[in-house]
């Protein structure tokens, strides 16, 4: 036994953890250490290295900048129709330019019918962005960065008049949507996706104030809608909400990479897929947005604001 415990106290004398680059980030939530950073994450400025540990800015920068390939995501979609990643291809060239420069190629996997296809994409920067360099992307001036987001996604800045600032990015967004996607969006299916935002917005108010007021008759109405029997899916409608869902993570992302010129919105109560198809069919079967939202002048001024953001643009 003394042998053991001599030896076990010589062990713990010797035994050294070698410096991680996360030490300063769980002790003190400060950025990793870059000289201690493995060798294939030195292409990262130091800038971003406390955002992308803390997860608010894209992992998949990482691959972009050691120029592998890039892997588009498949959502449930119509596969006699174009890949709905196309959608938001030029706003992920933004992203690309602003990481790697006008002009460079990165080589993105996606699907063509059912057969998994690679192209090469081509970096684009706005006019606006001309001047911006990565390693000081988080010193430029919120104008600037403002700018190359409004210029990507094709709006000015008044659209967000008498919007919450929560929903700024995401009534941006779905215009953008509703300009590129193909098969191009009918009024029920813009409606519908508004609706679901004003939903999401309902039940964000709700929980931060720890559920403490009302639920109300929307979001009963609403919930209502959800808890139905499933109906057959339309395939084109889940096309063209999946085309929405890839231009909103795209969008997100270039927003994180430009360090946030428009407010994030907490994306867990943008979407509800359930949700918005059932809407999709109640207002095509003559169902109007007034009357799911009546006895309730804020869900309507809010729904209203949206709508006609979206229009004046």
């Amino acid at each position: 036994m003394d042998a053991a415990l001599q030896a076990l106290s010589q062990g713990i004398e010797t035994y050294q953890i070698q410096p991680g680059c996360l030490e300063r980030f769980f002790n003190d939530g400060e950025a990793p250490d870059p000289g201690l950073l493995p060798d294939h994450l030195s292409v990262l400025p130091d800038w971003t290295l406390l955002p992308l540990t803390k997860g608010t800015l894209p992992p998949y920068m990482i691959y972009i900048l050691q120029l592998r390939p890039v892997i588009q995501g498949i959502q449930v979609e119509d596969h006699s129709l174009p890949s709905g990643n196309i959608t938001s291809r030029p706003i992920r060239q933004v992203f690309y330019g602003l990481l790697l420069g006008e002009g460079r190629e990165v080589e993105e996997y996606d699907r063509e019918g059912k057969n998994l296809t690679s192209s090469k994409v081509k970096a684009i920067l706005p006019s606006a962005a001309q001047l911006l360099q990565l390693d000081t992307l988080d010193q430029a001036p919120h104008s600037v960065r403002l700018e190359v987001f409004l210029v990507t996604v094709g709006v000015s800045q008044s659209i967000f008049k008498g919007l919450p600032p929560q929903l700024g990015l995401p009534v941006a967004v779905t215009y953008y949507w509703l300009r590129h996607a193909h098969p191009r969006p009918d009024r029920p299916l813009l409606q519908a996706l508004l609706l679901g935002l004003v939903f999401g917005e309902l039940c964000r108010q709700r929980k931060s104030q720890r559920g403490f007021i009302e639920e109300g008759l929307v979001l009963e109405r609403m919930r209502g809608l959800i808890q139905r029997p499933a109906m057959s899916p339309d395939l084109g409608v889940a096309h063209v909400f999946s085309q929405w869902n890839r231009c909103m993570r795209d969008g997100l992302y270039l927003n994180q990479l430009l360090c946030l010129p428009l407010p994030e919105p907490q994306c867990a109560w943008l979407y509800k897929g359930t949700l918005v198809h059932q809407l999709v069919d109640q207002l095509r079967g003559g169902v109007t947005p007034d009357s799911l939202l009546m006895e309730d002048p804020s869900s309507v001024q809010l729904y209203r604001a949206m709508l006609e953001a979206i229009f004046n643009s």
